[in-house]
């Protein structure tokens, strides 16, 4: 699987503008078009879209089917070759992993509306199938390993930039801004997939990208990292999801709004995450030590960058809510304060953490301990939205806090076992 031909990582000067160029763009559709968006459709008709994205989130890791961490890790060292079984892999466990997907919206819509008619159900089955499918499928686990992610922003800029202006001009229903989302995200799964197969045409056996031979290897492939994706959509996009039953659409509009601008935030730091995992990866070799100080000191500066965003939310926030005190605003500006006051600490919390993260998930040794501490962080998020999310959207966000912190510490001690059980 390995070979001396791949070329080297690009240097991160070179490669974090346009990546965060790009990352900029992203970040602009919580903080500037669903507040619009919001502010149009009213508290009601928002928490029900929001439900719909959500559940499109939850649906797209199913699709996703944990590569991004399990294929990204073996593409970083293979050659041509291998770079190809991986896409083949990828690609044809995909393929079904979307009638996964499509089987799960059957079974969330009639809950969702239980009172609509089946023609509407039906469409709705097909618009939240089609979010989850373009959510899904991009091709960032190949062009991450292969060190293209700074050619790529320049796709990205383009098509979030046409996709951010058609919101704010042409949004004034739930229905224009699901479709426009899927237009925006299906190109962009589609052009990354153009470029693996570009890249590798000339790779010995290469073929179609579909095989039915490679849809049981992509399956294990990716299972290793599924259940981690999954569990990790319990106390981010599900914890919603899962609360809907006990709280209010307002109150969930409240907490959808706050939890997305926050996690736009932390996902402002994605683009950083996906150039410095495969330096971590590459560190490996030597030793561990190496690597977790190497992660460490981007650890570091993740929690300061955190709680420097959290010090000018509190000082922009008087600003923001005059905005909403306007007439025609339909946000209630202190209950979302009251949420946004308790979700902002994830910002110092995660941006460190999600290095240290990326070093247990690189060096392979901690693959257990990773598992492990994804899935408590799920179970308990799930356990204590269904106990505690009818006290609303400021009490799910205490959960969506707390189960962040049952992460962390599980994490750390699984580490801790897994080495001293090395050393015995």
């Amino acid at each position: 699987m390995t070979g001396p031909a791949r070329p080297p990582l690009p240097s991160l000067r070179r490669s974090l503008p346009p990546v965060y160029a790009a990352a900029a763009l992203r970040l602009a559709f919580p903080l500037v078009v669903l507040p619009v968006v919001a502010a149009r459709l009213g508290a009601e008709a928002f928490g029900r879209l929001g439900l719909l994205l959500v559940w499109a989130g939850v649906l797209a890791l199913l699709v996703e089917g944990g590569f991004l961490a399990a294929a990204t890790r073996r593409a970083v060292t293979a050659d041509a070759a291998g770079r190809w079984a991986l896409a083949r892999q990828v690609f044809s466990a995909r393929c079904v992993l979307s009638l996964l997907a499509l089987a799960g919206a059957c079974a969330v819509v009639p809950w969702l509306l239980p009172a609509a008619p089946w023609r509407q159900q039906a469409g709705a089955v097909a618009l939240l199938a089609a979010l989850a499918c373009t959510l899904g499928w991009p091709a960032t686990w190949y062009l991450q390993a292969s060190g293209q992610l700074h050619r790529w922003a320049r796709v990205e800029f383009a098509v979030y930039g046409l996709w951010l202006l058609a919101a704010l001009v042409l949004v004034h229903g739930a229905l224009a801004y699901a479709l426009l989302q899927i237009a925006a995200t299906g190109t962009l799964a589609g052009l990354g997939w153009w470029r693996v197969r570009q890249d590798l045409r000339a790779a010995p056996a290469a073929g179609r990208l579909w095989s039915a031979h490679a849809v049981v290897p992509g399956l294990r492939l990716g299972g290793s990292m599924l259940p981690v994706a999954v569990a990790g959509a319990a106390y981010s996009f599900a914890l919603p999801a899962v609360a809907a039953t006990r709280m209010s659409r307002p109150e969930l509009g409240l907490y959808y709004l706050a939890d997305r601008v926050v996690r736009a935030l932390l996902a402002a730091a994605d683009p950083l995450y996906q150039l410095v995992y495969p330096r971590i990866v590459a560190r490996m070799p030597q030793g561990l030590r190496a690597a977790a100080a190497y992660a460490g000191r981007w650890a570091l500066l993740g929690a300061v960058a955190g709680a420097a965003v959290l010090a000018a939310g509190a000082l922009a926030w008087p600003l923001l809510a005059r905005w909403l005190a306007a007439p025609g605003r339909g946000i209630d500006g202190p209950a979302l304060h009251a949420v946004f006051a308790v979700l902002a600490w994830l910002l110092p919390l995660l941006l460190a953490w999600k290095f240290i993260g990326y070093w247990m998930l690189g060096s392979g040794r901690f693959d257990t301990a990773y598992r492990l501490c994804v899935v408590a962080g799920g179970a308990f998020g799930i356990a204590a939205a269904l106990a505690w999310g009818g006290g609303g959207a400021v009490a799910l966000a205490g959960v969506a806090l707390a189960a962040e912190g049952v992460v962390i510490a599980t994490a750390l001690l699984g580490v801790a076992c897994t080495l001293r059980a090395r050393r015995a």
